[in-house]
């Protein structure tokens, strides 16, 4: 009876993803047609189509990149080596579950997807929780390295005199809640890590941080591209604060509940914070193309894994 049970569970979770999968490509289609970009301002397509496909491809790669980052938080709570192509099929699957309403789908999605990794779903959610810290800190260092004068410019614009106490502020309620955090969970804390060697757990967040690096430094080049494309000049002053700018953007409208793939917190803070750099008439359509860009992309990599899926169950 129980064998039967767990069959039906599993026919039930299988349904389900399916379900789900559906609900995320018609909201895909919903973020493109709220997006509202003017195709017919589009004059010479072959070129278009020629940087679109590029930017594209780059994008789709970048969510394999992130994939192998989460692969590896994955391998080092279960303490085995987790199969590749497999725990990258979830990731991409579940990528494109951000674009559900809440933005917190794709990690539900990926304990949905992930039972046949043969993993619990305590150690699954660890290394989701520990992703979001990775990409944070990546996106911080980059933001700090690439254009730290530059980003202090953008937020004295948006904030005014008072930028540097609500900076401060934010980083000390930060501390804070980690700090709070830690204490009234420094049991359970405690208890989760004694179980892995503190060298393992450097070598994977200093592996993962310079992947996430990659993956964000590449989106960033991918806005510059189409900035130069719509005939920006390029100057590695304005490519770097691009870049710079761009990973808040994309950090924040990661990380804030409630924007489906970050649809409108990312936009809003790219305009606050790039278009004293590529001006106010371009940056909202620079925007809503790199919004396009990303969302075609995390398609191509669901479809990608469709096929790497589909080729792995007949190998």
């Amino acid at each position: 009876m129980k064998a039967e049970q767990m069959k039906t569970v599993k026919k039930i979770i299988k349904y389900l993803g399916k379900a789900v999968s559906i609900l995320s490509i018609i909201f895909i289609i919903r973020a493109v047609y709220v997006l509202g970009f003017d195709f017919s301002a589009v004059h010479n397509w072959p070129f278009f189509l020629g940087v679109a496909l590029l930017c594209t491809v780059a994008k789709c790669i970048t969510v394999y990149v992130s994939g192998t980052a989460w692969y590896r938080w994955l391998n080092f709570f279960s303490g085995t080596k987790c199969h590749r192509k497999e725990a990258l099929c979830v990731y991409a699957k579940a990528n494109i579950g951000k674009y559900l309403p809440g933005n917190v789908m794709h990690y539900v999605e990926r304990n949905l997807f992930a039972g046949k990794l043969g993993i619990s779903q305590k150690k699954i959610a660890a290394s989701t929780v520990f992703e979001v810290f990775t990409l944070v800190s990546a996106a911080f260092i980059i933001g700090i390295a690439v254009s730290f004068g530059q980003l202090q410019s953008a937020f004295y614009n948006i904030f005014g005199e008072n930028y540097v106490q609500i900076i401060v502020g934010v980083i000390a309620a930060g501390l804070v809640c980690l700090i709070v955090a830690g204490f009234i969970f420094k049991n359970k804390v405690a208890s989760v890590l004694a179980d892995y060697k503190f060298s393992d757990f450097v070598l994977t967040y200093i592996g993962n941080v310079l992947l996430y690096m990659i993956v964000l430094i590449t989106l960033g080049i991918i806005m510059v591209v189409l900035y130069c494309y719509m005939g920006g000049r390029f100057e590695l002053r304005s490519a770097a604060l691009i870049v710079s700018g761009f990973t808040i953007a994309w950090v924040l409208g990661f990380v804030i509940p409630g924007a489906p793939g970050g649809i409108g917190v990312r936009e809003l803070v790219i305009t606050l914070l790039l278009s004293s750099v590529v001006g106010e008439s371009l940056v909202v359509t620079l925007s809503v193309t790199h919004r396009l860009i990303t969302i075609v992309g995390d398609f191509m990599a669901y479809l990608v894994m469709l096929i790497i899926r589909w080729r792995f169950m007949e190998s």
